[in-house]
């Protein structure tokens, strides 16, 4: 799978070349062929495109001469085989055997159908959720199922207006440079040679020129690799360095209360109200949960706990939030104060902290944890002070 960004773009500026090069991007003269590029299909089945891609594309299509001229209402239909993403990024219709180039197919494919296959290429982008990307991924959405009814003016109207909101010149650089990843040559649809290929074969390999291109290439993606390597690995150094003592610190609490803590939170309470969990033990992709106390805990002073919480690894990072839940264990009224966030890499078993509860003014209380995502799920209780009263002395 190709992945093309802006940098990319500095792969097809190259010095210019003389006037019959492969790679020169001037309108061609006459309806019998079509400028150099590659065929949409082979496009979107080789790269995954951004959604800003995916848009021009699809605007630049509804926009050709042939489809303006389509019905208001009603599916228009295109041979997909036909439509070329040039070596400048602009998309056209190559010419029909017939020479009626300009006029969609009766017996192509629907119109929405096209910029359906242009939108799953644009869902395979990895770019974080929420980006502006989503809001042109939907406007494609709402295209393809408007364009039926609605028909291919009106829905062309709304595309131009949604990519006002992105820098057309520059995607279609972005777009020019993925064509030229793939070799920047299609077969011209009436059956003649390859489009763009140099008149005299003397004057220049088209082959040596790609494989040049793959090369720079694959270059930049071993040097963009091993310049992540190494600043991901400064990073750890830095911070190992700045945090030492603060890391030490951290990893001998959390060695303390595993060796020498108080009761495990399973052990149950002695008297009182029976306390009920608020959620299960485990739940989706939590495991488990563990609360303990760090040392002795007293009713009316703060009581500083550890929360361990097991996860399913998973592939992604997960984010895992906890409340905790006070309950007063003489009268059984409950509180809920804050807790916590972490942030668990990807294939990570759990998380573990340590926080500082304040306890409420009563003879006893319990304290559980409760997890709010990626599920809700509970700690058993840990139990502080006593609703017996003590015997008086004498």
């Amino acid at each position: 799978m190709t992945d093309v960004t802006t940098e990319r773009a500095d792969e097809v500026r190259e010095p210019s070349h003389p006037a019959d090069s492969t790679e020169r991007l001037e309108e061609p003269v006459g309806p019998s062929s079509a400028r150099p590029g590659v065929a949409l299909t082979r496009l979107i089945s080789l790269a995954r495109l951004t959604p800003a891609q995916a848009m021009e594309i699809a605007v630049s299509l509804l926009n050709e001469p042939g489809m303006r001229s389509e019905p208001q209402t009603g599916s228009a239909r295109l041979r997909a085989d036909r439509i070329v993403v040039a070596t400048d990024g602009s998309v056209l219709l190559d010419p029909a055997p017939d020479g009626d180039g300009d006029e969609p197919s009766a017996a192509g494919s629907p119109v929405e159908a096209v910029l359906a296959d242009v939108l799953g290429a644009a869902r395979l982008d990895t770019r974080p959720a929420g980006s502006s990307g989503d809001l042109l991924l939907a406007e494609l959405d709402r295209a393809v199922e408007d364009l039926p009814g609605a028909g291919v003016p009106v829905v062309a109207r709304r595309l131009r207006d949604a990519a006002g909101a992105i820098d057309r010149p520059a995607v279609r650089a972005e777009l020019a440079a993925l064509v030229a990843a793939l070799g920047g040559s299609v077969r011209s649809a009436s059956g003649g040679g390859v489009i763009g290929a140099p008149a005299d074969a003397a004057r220049g390999d088209p082959a040596v020129r790609t494989r040049r291109r793959e090369r720079r290439s694959v270059l930049r993606r071993v040097g963009a690799w091993v310049a992540s390597v190494l600043v991901l690995i400064a990073v750890v150094v830095l911070e190992v360095v700045l945090l030492r003592d603060d890391i030490s610190a951290d990893i001998d609490v959390l060695l303390q209360a595993g060796r020498s803590g108080s009761d495990s939170s399973a052990a149950p309470t002695a008297d009182g109200l029976p306390v009920r969990a608020p959620a299960p033990a485990s739940a989706g992709n939590v495991t488990g949960v563990d609360l303990r106390a760090m040392g002795p805990c007293r009713p009316a002073a703060p009581c500083a706990l550890r929360i361990q919480v097991r996860l399913a690894p998973r592939a992604q990072q997960q984010a895992v939030t906890w409340t905790y839940r006070i309950v007063d264990r003489c009268t059984g009224a409950t509180t809920t104060v804050p807790g916590g966030r972490v942030v668990v890499p990807g294939r990570a078993g759990g998380a573990a902290s340590v926080g500082t509860v304040a306890l409420p003014k009563v003879p006893a209380v319990a304290v559980i944890a409760v997890t709010g995502t990626p599920a809700a799920a509970a700690s058993a209780p840990v139990s502080v002070g006593s609703c017996l009263r003590e015997p008086r002395a004498g």
